[in-house]
């Protein structure tokens, strides 16, 4: 792009900031008096279009989702949460909730609305005597994995260190430790949450047993979630790290790797990508851009039994870069820093399978051949352990059964063509939809409902519509994988006059 056009470009974009910024301000006069009323009795922090924070808070993660809410409640505690619940309710706005703003969806922000911001919200009380912990969502899973390491205490959770607790911990968990402690749901106990109704409720086994079943894996749909009660499991010292091949024997590699993978003790937790080699002073310069196969390790147990049982899938080939060390759990999430690149425009598509088949392996092969570029990350996980053996109709996550998953993602910045790096994505996609079964509710971007009802299988889906209907049966909470509430509005004034 020459310098005039980026110079025109950059106008363009400046102007509609203004028209969009705009728009908000003027959405605000239509609740002008009601937003006065909640700046007075909320303990957190309300943002404006007017103030000078709002360009930089009203973003997400995922730039793509560059939305212009009217007004940004940073919560400080449940409180503040009921309070901001009722002003969306009796206003009728639009309603977005964000601890982490992780969403590839984007679904932490919205136009002319209200996005309720839990970041602040960060207590987190550790008992390390009984191995429980309180978290509140707005903390990060990198500093929960820090506050845990001293006490050499651990909590199975998501690959990235800046994906908040809320919205992990109520879609799944498939993390660094999944085949060792299963899925982070299955280490919760309870949880509190704000309702559309704005009471503050405790589900647990024993209180709202079917609101605890549909808030393990059902996402944020019946409720805002401002704790959780969790059961901690061993952390402190784990072998990770990666190793590198050269991506030229890739199908090989992938064979071999899949078949060691599912048969390593529950204990090793493994995930492969597909990308070009840094420029990182661990590969060499020659290597640098070129396509490789990265499989990286978590072990947690007694090390010197980990170097045995990681040692095959350090000899698939000639390394050209081995990582693999004893490390503090929490410093394996420098393996996926790349992750938290903020900003950027993301493009991915996930997919759960039944079996590694040779024929599913070269088609994941061949279409990411095809497609790789600087912007090109795959990977292939290898499920199965402990979320294998959790019952299946025990939590509203349904593909216990699933041995792997594949994430497809595309990232750029912003004035990188979206639709040519959509198109990249979609191929592998779309390659592997022969020998795809089921999709993971924490990957999914903005894809439709099919794509919903991959996630949940239909009497998991029915289930979680029938709790819909009692928690949320005006759709409050629709920003986010929706389950759509069946009761009609004249059955609910029926409900209300009767």
């Amino acid at each position: 792009m020459s310098e005039q056009h980026q110079r025109t470009a950059q106008y363009e974009q400046n102007g509609q900031t203004h028209v969009q910024i705009a728009s908000s301000q003027e959405k605000l006069h239509d609740y002008e008096e009601a937003i006065a009323i909640l700046a007075s009795k909320i303990r957190g922090e309300l943002i404006l279009p007017s103030n000078p924070a709002y360009e930089a808070e009203r973003k997400v993660w995922n730039g793509l989702a560059d939305g212009y809410p009217a007004a940004i409640v940073r919560c400080i505690d449940a409180e503040d949460v009921k309070i901001a619940v009722n002003f969306a309710r009796e206003q009728a706005m639009t309603l977005s909730v964000r601890s982490g703003g992780h969403s590839a969806a984007g679904h932490g922000t919205n136009n002319g609305g209200l996005v309720i911001d839990l970041s602040y919200m960060k207590t987190i009380t550790i008992d390390p005597v009984h191995h429980t912990a309180r978290l509140e969502p707005g903390l990060t899973w990198g500093e929960v994995a820090k506050k845990l390491q001293t006490f050499g205490l651990a909590l199975t959770s998501g690959d990235v260190a800046s994906v908040g607790v809320g919205g992990l911990l109520l879609g799944g968990g498939i993390g660094w430790m999944v085949r060792a402690y299963g899925l982070t749901i299955d280490r919760l106990q309870a949880v509190e949450l704000v309702t559309a109704d704005g009471q503050l409720l405790r589900a647990s086994a024993d209180e709202h047993p079917e609101l605890f079943w549909g808030l393990r894996g059902g996402g944020g749909n019946f409720g805002i979630a401002t704790a959780f009660e969790v059961n901690l499991h061993p952390g402190g010292t784990v072998l990770g790290g990666a190793v590198f091949y050269e991506a030229t024997e890739a199908e090989r590699i992938l064979r071999e790797y899949t078949r060691l993978a599912a048969a390593a003790p529950d204990a090793l937790s493994t995930e492969v990508l597909f990308m070009l080699a840094p420029p990182a002073p661990f590969i060499p310069p020659d290597k640098q851009g070129t396509p490789v196969v990265g499989i990286m390790v978590c072990y947690i147990g007694d090390i010197s039994e980990g170097e045995g049982v990681v040692a095959p899938l350090r000899q698939l080939a000639t390394p050209i870069a081995d990582l693999i060390a004893p490390m503090p759990y929490s410093e394996i999430f420098a393996l996926t820093g790349v992750g938290e690149i903020p900003g950027f425009q993301h493009h991915s598509r996930s997919q759960f399978f039944e079996t590694f088949s040779d024929e599913m392996i070269h088609a994941l092969v061949e279409s990411a051949q095809s497609v790789i570029s600087p912007e090109t990350l795959i990977s292939l996980r290898v499920l199965g352990g402990a979320m294998s053996r959790v019952a299946p109709d025990a939590t509203a996550f349904a593909h216990r059964d699933k041995q792997g998953m594949v994430l497809i993602t595309h990232f750029a910045p912003l004035s990188a063509d979206a639709a040519s790096l959509d198109a990249l994505t979609q191929r592998v996609f779309r390659a592997l939809l022969p020998y795809a079964n089921g999709a993971y509710v924490g990957f999914l971007a903005d894809e439709g409902e099919q794509r919903i009802r991959e996630v949940y299988p239909t009497a998991t889906y029915e289930r979680l519509v029938a709790i819909k209907n009692q928690y949320d049966p005006t759709n409050l909470f629709h920003r986010n994988q929706n389950i759509k509430p069946t009761a009609t509005r004249a059955m609910l004034v029926t409900s209300v006059s009767s």
